[in-house]
């Protein structure tokens, strides 16, 4: 899915090229992806209004419009999920799911090809009705919150894998299957460890690990600058790079199931010290 650093990139553009544009007609071409919790059609709701803000609440967009009587637009892209604005004479990809008509002439396209991703369609500020929106977690990005002592208190009250404690975005704001690969990279921990178990100076290590491997993605991909609908992940360390060597050690870059994603990690830097596994990666 697109990440914090990704959306911190794409939102932003989004709001600059969509506020005070007013949408002029609507094309749903994979209805699947469509969620609507207030009466009415696509075109009845939409058709009309106008762009206010464009916002990122963790791994959500969030359209709002200027009119009062107007709902919200939430998008989840999940997996596969992205944006593009184009010409609306232009040829449309086979994969764009929702097209909005803009006055300017142009489309916002949400494009998805394994339709994963949700377009939900709600009554103003009610996040209840999208699964996940309505309780978000620390900001790990804003340095008065996210403490390293607040981390600690939080990771003492898990009793799951470091991996879905990272990616719980109710308690974390925000880290998707990729980053969360890097973070533990960096902080030099396996992916299946017991939150709980891990020392202080652990925790602080991962917490700072969260700060520095977020905060140099989103600069990394604002300096290249790439097309809305591009997802960079060239430059991650471990995610994508099963089988290669890892940059750090040089030893072979492996992959776990955790729960129902996958983990890319080290195994001689990221040793599984439960000595739990049929394998032993760090003889690996």
């Amino acid at each position: 899915m697109p990440e914090r650093p990704d959306l911190e990139y794409v939102v932003p553009i989004l709001h600059a090229e969509l506020a005070g544009k007013r949408i002029t007609g609507i094309r749903v071409r994979k209805p699947v992806v469509l969620r609507i919790a207030v009466p009415g059609t696509p075109e009845a709701l939409l058709v009309g209004r106008t762009f206010a803000r464009v916002s990122r609440r963790a791994h959500f967009v969030r359209f709002e419009f200027a009119e009062s009587d107007a709902p919200e637009v939430i998008v989840s892209p999940m997996l596969a999920g992205r944006f593009a604005l184009a010409d609306r004479r232009s040829r449309a990809p086979a994969d764009v799911a929702v097209a909005c008509m803009l006055s300017d002439g142009r489309e916002l396209r949400y494009r998805d090809d394994v339709q994963m991703g949700k377009v939900y369609i709600i009554a103003k500020d009610a996040w209840q009705q999208v699964p996940g929106l309505a309780t978000i977690g620390v900001d790990v990005l804003d340095p008065k919150t996210f403490t390293r002592a607040a981390f600690r208190a939080l990771a003492r009250t898990r009793r799951d894998q470091v991996k879905v404690f990272l990616m719980d975005k109710a308690a974390l704001d925000a880290m998707g299957n990729a980053y969360a690969d890097e973070v533990l990279w960096e902080a030099q921990l396996h992916p299946k460890v017991m939150a709980r178990s891990l020392s202080d100076a652990q925790l602080d290590r991962l917490h700072d690990a969260i700060v520095s491997v977020l905060t140099s993605a989103r600069d990394t991909v604002a300096a290249r600058r790439p097309p809305l609908d591009e997802k960079l992940r060239d430059f991650l360390n471990v995610r994508g790079r099963r089988g290669q060597p890892c940059p750090r050690c040089g030893a072979t870059i492996r992959t776990a199931r955790v729960h129902a994603d996958d983990a890319h990690f080290c195994p001689h830097c990221q040793p599984d010290v439960r000595g739990t596994s049929i394998v032993d990666w760090r003889r690996v």
